[in-house]
């Protein structure tokens, strides 16, 4: 054969592998197949199919708040109501010595529990008071002259005077003998004015009254008595009469 020939021969034979594997699976939507056949004795390649993956966007999901509309404040109907506590703290208890109304509820008739008559000041003996109401009845008597004037002779030319005024005072501390707590501070109502007295006497005072309430509470109690040109005093504590055989 000769050598135009041959390559007519292998260019008819290219045309038809063209044609078996491009043409033919371009023409029937298939892609063409360009692997080597398998050797004799080998398995065949898997064959490999490429995956197209589809990208799928999320699907986004409004959700609608539902906000309720507030109610009016209502307004104050005028009625009252009850607020109660939050936190409830224990209540002090009312002092024992607590003053109340000058007017004793009822007349009645006193009785002398103790007495002082004393000239000087000074600290009293401890008295229990088992009573839930008594009273300190006082009576001062001051010095009368609350002016002192002196005169020095003449004969030496004019004459000196010397002059002194005085201011008479007396005052009483009630303390408690379990704590030495000073209770009540009295002094009398006014001053001390014997001048006055004199004049009328009505105006004066004495004696003065003080009052103590104790309710259930029994209390031991002494006195400080503080005096200042003074010539005596005397102290008298009384308890209602009908005390008598209950405490």
């Amino acid at each position: 054969m000769e050598k135009r020939d041959m390559i007519i021969l292998l260019l008819a034979l290219v045309v038809v592998v063209v044609m078996a594997v491009v043409v033919k699976p371009i023409l029937t939507g298939k892609s063409p197949d360009f692997s080597l056949p398998s050797l004799p004795g080998e398995s065949p390649a898997p064959e490999v199919t490429a995956s197209v993956i589809q990208e799928v966007a999320p699907t986004s999901t409004t959700i609608t708040a539902t906000v309720a509309t507030p109610l009016p404040t209502p307004t104050w109907s005028g009625t009252s109501k009850s607020l109660g506590y939050v936190s409830v703290g224990t209540p002090e208890t009312t002092p024992a010595f607590t003053r109340f109304p000058e007017e004793t509820p009822i007349s009645e008739k006193m009785l002398t529990y103790a007495s002082i008559r004393a000239e000087g000041g000074g600290t009293t003996q401890t008295i229990s008071m088992p009573f839930p109401y008594w009273e300190l009845h006082y009576s001062v008597d001051p010095w009368k002259t609350t002016f002192v004037g002196e005169t020095e002779s003449k004969k030496a030319g004019q004459a000196d005077f010397f002059a002194a005024e005085i201011f008479p005072s007396f005052s009483i501390e009630v303390r408690d003998a379990s704590d030495n707590s000073l209770v009540r501070e009295i002094e009398p109502l006014g001053g001390l004015d014997t001048k006055l007295w004199e004049k009328d006497k009505e105006s004066d005072p004495r004696p003065w009254v003080e009052k103590f309430y104790e309710g259930t509470t029994k209390r031991s109690y002494y006195f400080v008595v503080n005096t200042h040109m003074i010539y005596s005093y005397t102290m008298d504590v009384k308890v209602p009469e009908r005390y008598l055989g209950k405490y």
